[in-house]
């Protein structure tokens, strides 16, 4: 069954999330609404997502994040799912301990990159300095975590939930300016080379 999540407003961050962790990601249907009696009449697996759940649904507690627009710099908080790091905590009524989104939207956008920061010498972001690295999780693919853990937990509280699994697939990449290098060159220059080199 297709998944639904209220949220009070759609905005153009709150898509790109959505997108990412339950489309691209976990592979869930999935759609979204601002309307409440939407929302109280559907049936199958539903998340609200705002500052208050509206019924006993499935709640995560929203940060403003998604919600803003422009670049605010923000004090963040870590604290721990279980084993995963996380961030934007969402207080107890929330049934994971932190805003997924907003803490998921801040890494895939590298939010902090655009914050004021000290650049290197060629005028980049340190990764010395990212919030991934001062915390220990800069090897960690967090999202990708955070999403299947709340798969699991969607899944448990929705038996009904239906998502298709990844598959793995291995594209090679040819450097084609490698491969033609000597396409047009005489049959002597490479011997030429050769010879040069003993």
């Amino acid at each position: 069954m297709k998944l639904l999540i209220y949220t009070h407003k759609v905005t153009q961050r709150f898509s790109y999330v959505m997108r990412q962790v339950f489309d691209r990601i976990l592979q869930v249907e999935f759609e979204t609404t601002t309307k409440v009696e939407d929302f109280i009449k559907h049936t199958g697996p539903k998340i609200t997502y705002a500052k208050q759940p509206l019924q006993n649904e499935f709640f995560i507690r929203a940060n403003d994040l998604l919600f803003e627009r422009g670049i605010n710099d923000f004090h963040i908080e870590m604290g721990k799912w279980e084993e995963l790091p996380c961030f934007f905590e969402a207080g107890e009524r929330s049934n994971i301990p932190f805003d997924i989104f907003s803490a998921s939207f801040f890494l895939l956008s590298r939010y902090e990159e655009y914050l004021p920061h000290v650049k290197d010498e060629l005028g980049r972001f340190k990764p010395n300095d990212s919030m991934a690295f001062q915390n220990g999780f800069l090897q960690l693919p967090l999202v990708d975590l955070w999403a299947f853990k709340l798969l699991k937990v969607l899944t448990i509280r929705f038996p009904d939930l239906t998502y298709k699994s990844r598959e793995y697939k291995f594209t090679p990449i040819v450097n084609v300016v490698q491969s033609h290098r000597y396409a047009y060159a005489r049959l002597c220059a490479p011997l030429g080379g050769l010879l040069r080199t003993c």
